[in-house]
């Protein structure tokens, strides 16, 4: 036991990821106690399944990404394992008790939410230090990299906030958009841009990257406009979606990727990034309807925040979290059968999530077998990845070569 607990550790990226999938299958086993009315939670379910989701889960993962890859972002030494456990143990100590906190002791709730924060906050510094230490002058990027970072932080002393007192549903409101928009979205399209097309530099002959210098300043704006009106209850009849969808789609096309040129390993990412224009496009839809239909109108529910969430940030977090365990492990990343059948079976995921928005419109009993449904293929998803790639989080690297950019 000892013996795992050290390989599992002995690389920032292996227990951030292993908390990740841990959390992605305890949190869906959760709302679908909730949904079959089972569970009854002290906190609003959309409040816990978006603080989990976001805190527990995506941000795990990336963590565990930003301590691997950050070092050679700023070209630092590696980070020292007893820098990164320590948080790794708060976190997830403090989530196992938020998710159980949740049914008796709102006391204990507040308390967990504050040693999650605790660590969010230990990992940001850690992050920030290595940022300190480095001569690299070419630092854009990481500048985003750490804007989302503070964004993150804000957006999780707001939950803290809602947390202690649960009547404040403005900033309950605040909590969930700015994680979602100005934290994930931001981290994760600015790691896309940087990542994907890095990838396909070294692995298409000729191929180089068209990126804009000014994309991520125009999507941080429109995204704190789309923030700011949704805190406000502001309708802003779709215009920002609208324009949201535009830019990312332009930026997109402009970098003219060579889809049919690339293994899986690599075409997933690209697969990841169309569900970006996909997702502001149906709030664009959902908004303008309301415009036009008014209340009675056809309802989207969450779907359009589930294209991003499920068919962005899920795709590329398989994609991604694959290729580096692969990488880690002495093996070459590279996607085979099962590998792909898993990159499939996350769009279906998100299309059925997506169908059960629709079906809102309809009669509410399909609705929820369809919310059902969705959550049970994310656990299948989530356990068929860990069935084959936690094993290798658990072993000691074979080869003293770690494959990355390959």
């Amino acid at each position: 036991m000892k013996q795992l607990f050290t390989n599992l550790t002995a690389k920032p990226h292996k227990p951030f990821f292993f908390g990740g999938a841990a959390f992605a299958i305890v949190t869906m086993l959760v709302l679908l106690l909730h949904y079959q009315e089972v569970l009854y939670s002290r906190v609003a379910l959309p409040t816990f399944h978006a603080y989990t989701l976001i805190f527990a889960v995506f941000s795990q993962f990336f963590f565990g990404f930003l301590c691997t890859m950050f070092p050679r972002f700023l070209a630092v030494p590696e980070i020292d394992r007893k820098r990164y456990l320590p948080p790794f143990l708060l976190l997830n100590g403090s989530a196992l008790l938020f998710t159980t906190s949740v049914y008796w002791s709102s006391s204990l709730t507040v308390l967990a939410s504050a040693g999650m924060f605790a660590s969010y906050l230990m990992v940001s510094q850690l992050l920030w230090q290595l940022y300190k230490q480095s001569s690299v002058t070419e630092r854009f990027d990481v500048n985003w990299i750490l804007l989302a970072l503070a964004a993150g932080a804000i957006s999780h002393l707001l939950f803290l906030i809602s947390f202690i007192d649960p009547g404040q549903i403005t900033i309950n409101r605040a909590a969930i958009n700015s994680g979602f928009f100005l934290y994930l979205f931001m981290l994760i399209i600015t790691l896309s841009q940087k990542m994907i097309l890095f990838f396909t530099e070294g692995k298409v002959v000729g191929y180089q990257a068209n990126r804009s210098r000014y994309f991520l300043h125009s999507l941080a704006g429109l995204l704190l406009l789309k923030v700011v009106f949704i805190i406000g209850a502001v309708n802003s009849y779709g215009i920002i979606d609208g324009v949201l969808f535009v830019v990312t789609l332009r930026e997109l096309i402009r970098w003219r990727l060579p889809v049919r040129k690339v293994e899986a390993i690599l075409w997933v990412l690209y697969l990841s990034l169309i569900w970006i224009p996909i997702g502001f496009l149906l709030f664009f839809i959902d908004s303008f309807s309301q415009f036009i239909l008014g209340p009675t109108g056809w309802v989207f529910e969450k779907a359009p925040l589930h294209a991003i969430g499920i068919g962005y940030f899920t795709t590329l977090l398989i994609g991604f979290g694959t290729r580096i365990i692969l990488g880690h492990a002495g093996q070459k990343p590279a996607a085979d059968r099962y590998a792909i059948t898993l990159f499939w079976l996350v769009q279906i995921v998100v299309l059925v999530r997506l169908a059960a928005g629709v079906m809102l419109n309809s009669e509410m009993p399909l609705y929820r077998e369809m919310i059902t449904t969705s959550a049970l293929l994310w656990l299948g998803l989530f356990l068929l990845w860990s069935t084959r790639y936690i094993k290798l989080l658990l072993k000691c690297k074979r080869s003293n070569q770690t494959v990355i950019a390959s």
